[in-house]
């Protein structure tokens, strides 16, 4: 027989294999002779093919869900490490059937206090695709309330830089910040993706370019001619292709040697923050971040090309409902088009009812 008293629990638990397929689960029994009388039950219902339903570990589960399903996914790097979150957060040896809502609910709080809540609801939406998955296979499930486990989220806003704020801002920027600026306006890639671009991952002659991503993967995009030419101004004083003339002595710290003044630098991923605000402060710019460079790109490129697709591949993004936020770009030109056609039609006397809707949120 193989049932045993797991630590800190009062009744048995069995766990046995038969033809390739493991069985587990409580006996609910504090005896052990009550305990083996329920395993045998158990073990002669699974030979007679009877309702049991053979069991799985969540560690195996969101193995077999990658190795089947996620390595196939552009996604395949982000999935890797949050199949690791759950696997930690909610033990790799639990059976997933034995998975409770609480169980789950504790996991997404402790995630909480360390991720945004969009970042916990991935990991959650993740766990229950594994779920799914693994149901029609014959496995045991839990039966969670997935909608009740999902925190809100507020709709992301898209912030893009008007021409006008482009050219105050721009007259504000220090010279070293420029060419960093400048790119992550053309290209969209995110600030820590920008900052830490190597030589080695640059095709100038291909004209394309990669950054490293979350979860350690490789994002490739195509260089435009303005890119290349930002890049090929750039001094080759070190593996980063951005880099910067210090301007004041630091000593040597644990993580960096010390700084001399005129001798370039690679940019640190927030060092340079205090320049950044600055600037946006002297050119009179609100409500407009750094990553609002990418969303600057998305708008504009989505705009001139109406290639939705397009711009999530430049972007990243593994699923195009992502970049589907930047829609408006699109729905303003329609618009647009909706009315010089209607003003065409509609007679000069009635126009004045008929005004521009996008002159008017203006």
């Amino acid at each position: 027989m193989s049932v045993y008293k797991p630590a800190k629990s009062k009744v048995f638990h069995f766990d046995f294999q038969f033809k390739g397929h493991r069985y587990h689960g409580s006996t609910g029994c504090a005896a052990r002779r009550d305990a083996e009388r329920y395993e045998a039950d158990y073990r002669r219902k699974v030979a007679l093919g009877e309702t049991a339903k053979p069991t799985i570990t969540v560690s195996e589960a969101c193995s077999t869900w990658q190795a089947m399903v996620g390595d196939a996914k552009a996604s395949k790097a982000t999935t890797l490490y949050q199949l690791g979150y759950l696997i930690a957060g909610l033990g790799g040896s639990t059976m997933l059937h034995d998975l409770t809502f609480r169980a789950v609910q504790d996991f997404a709080a402790r995630r909480r206090a360390k991720v945004s809540d969009s970042s916990v609801n991935r990991e959650i939406q993740l766990l229950r695709r594994v779920v799914r998955w693994t149901e029609p296979r014959g496995y045991e499930i839990p039966a969670l309330d997935w909608g009740r486990l999902l925190y809100s989220e507020p709709q992301e806003r898209v912030r893009e830089l008007s021409a006008d704020e482009e050219a105050r801002l721009f007259a504000a920027l220090p010279d070293n910040l420029k060419p960093l600026v400048e790119f992550a306006i053309l290209s969209g890639q995110r600030k820590s993706e920008i900052v830490s671009l190597r030589w080695s991952d640059v095709d100038l002659h291909g004209q394309r370019a990669s950054v490293s991503v979350k979860g350690g993967g490789k994002h490739k995009f195509p260089l435009s001619p303005r890119m290349v030419a930002i890049i090929k101004a750039q001094p080759k004083v070190c593996p980063q292709v951005f880099t910067y003339v210090c301007t004041r002595r630091a000593p040597r710290r644990a993580d960096r040697p010390a700084r001399i003044v005129g001798e370039r630098y690679p940019f640190s991923k927030q060092g340079w923050n205090r320049q950044w605000r600055k600037a946006l402060e002297d050119a009179g710019i609100e409500d407009y971040r750094f990553h609002d460079n990418r969303h600057t790109a998305a708008t504009r490129n989505l705009r001139s090309s109406g290639n939705l697709k397009g711009v999530s591949k430049l972007l990243g993004h593994s699923n195009v409902q992502t970049t589907a936020r930047y829609a408006h770009a699109l729905e303003d030109d329609v618009r647009a088009m909706l009315f010089a056609t209607e003003s065409r039609i509609i007679p000069e006397a009635d126009r004045d009812e008929t005004a521009n809707p996008i002159e008017k949120r203006a």
